[in-house]
Parts: structure tokens; C-alpha cells; sequence
């Protein structure tokens, strides 16, 4: 009878199961996340101004380092050395492929103003940009590859292809962005760069912290 109860009791032990248990499973996924996450993205510092208000020198920024799309208003990190030593600045794109853009003076003559033709589109309009620090200043100091237009009030009536304003409108070339601090008046951008392509753009902003 003995024999018999203990052959009974081996037989009500739980099997090992086959399958992985389920704190391998948990780690599984874990590593998973994180191999995702560092492949995909990743918390910068940013260093410097240029890009005050809205972010600050010593901000944290959690980024997106690929399979990302890049529209107007998008703020982006991009490479700018010609060299195998990277140069990466962080600057907010403002325009993209075959858009036209025009730096004009304010009837004062002491701001500029940015205008876009959007591609397409056959005038003119002033950008709204309620997150630059401050209005751009004609005597910044920032304009070395552009020519600032004089005053036109009449700027939105003229088509884009106007001969008369040829020589003041950047036309953003296919596959580039054209980017510019939101601190226009302390920022080397564009402005300075040219248009940049979408090659060189490293890392998408999705959140500031």
C-alpha cells in the first residue's frame, strides 16, 4: 500500500514544462526594448543659445535617430562638416524641397523678415514663427550667403519667378532642407551653411526635457 500512495504522489508533481518561463521572457523583451530604443533613440545635451526660446544651453533632448519623415517646422540635428570629424548643430527647418524663401528688410529698415513660396505656389507670404527669442535684427551680423530684398509691401502680389526679385530668393534644391536657430540673431544656420541635405540631417527632436 505504501509503494502504491508514493507512486500516486509522483505522479501529481507538475511536469517541467517545455516552454520558456516567464522571467525569461520578461528579460527577452527587455533587451529587446532596449536594443530598439538605442538603435532607434537616444537623450542628447544641447550646448549653446542658438536655439533660445525654446531650448536652453544644458536642456536634455529625446531624439529620433531614424526612419523619421522632415516637414517645415520640424526641429532637427544636422551634420555640417565636410570632414570625417562631425559638426552637429541642432536648428528648426524652415523650408524644404523647391520652396523659395526671401529675407526682407521691415519698412524701418531695421528687422528682416523671412517670406516663403511654398513649392507649388506662386507667391510670396510672411512666415509666422511665434517661437523665434526675437525679431531679426538687419545689423545681427548673420547674413553672409544672402541678399536682404528692400522693403516691398507688395511682396505676396509678385510671383516667384519675377525676374525683379530673382536675385533675392533661395530656392530650397530637391532633397535638402533649409534650417535656421530660433535665436535669429545669435545662430549660424543656414544662413550661413545653405540649404543642407537630408543626408546629413542625424536626429529628429520629439520631445525637450
Amino acid at each position: 500500500m505504501t509503494n502504491d500512495i508514493s507512486s500516486g504522489e509522483n505522479l501529481l508533481k507538475p511536469k517541467e514544462s517545455s516552454f520558456i518561463s516567464p522571467s525569461l521572457y520578461t528579460v527577452i523583451f527587455l533587451l529587446i526594448a532596449f536594443v530598439t530604443f538605442f538603435f532607434f533613440f537616444a537623450f542628447v545635451p544641447i550646448i549653446g543659445d542658438s536655439m533660445e526660446n525654446t531650448i536652453y544651453d544644458k536642456h536634455y533632448c529625446l531624439v529620433q535617430r531614424r526612419s523619421f519623415s522632415v516637414e517645415r517646422g520640424d526641429i532637427i540635428t544636422v551634420n555640417t562638416s565636410n570632414t570625417s570629424t562631425e559638426h552637429i548643430i541642432i536648428k528648426r527647418v524652415v523650408a524644404t524641397d523647391g520652396d523659395r524663401l526671401i529675407f526682407m528688410e521691415s519698412e524701418n529698415g531695421i528687422y528682416v523678415d523671412l517670406y516663403i513660396c511654398k513649392a507649388g505656389k506662386n507667391s510670396f507670404e510672411p512666415i509666422k514663427e511665434p517661437y523665434i527669442k526675437e525679431r531679426m535684427l538687419k545689423k545681427a551680423g548673420v547674413y553672409d550667403k544672402i541678399f536682404i530684398l528692400k522693403y516691398n509691401d507688395l511682396i505676396t502680389e509678385i510671383p516667384a519667378l519675377d525676374h525683379s526679385i530673382a536675385n533675392y530668393t533661395i530656392t530650397v534644391p530637391e532633397n535638402c532642407v533649409y534650417v535656421l536657430g530660433d535665436n535669429r540673431n545669435n545662430s549660424r544656420d543656414s544662413r550661413y551653411y545653405g540649404a543642407l541635405n537630408k543626408s546629413r540631417i542625424t536626429s529628429k527632436i520629439l520631445a525637450i526635457l
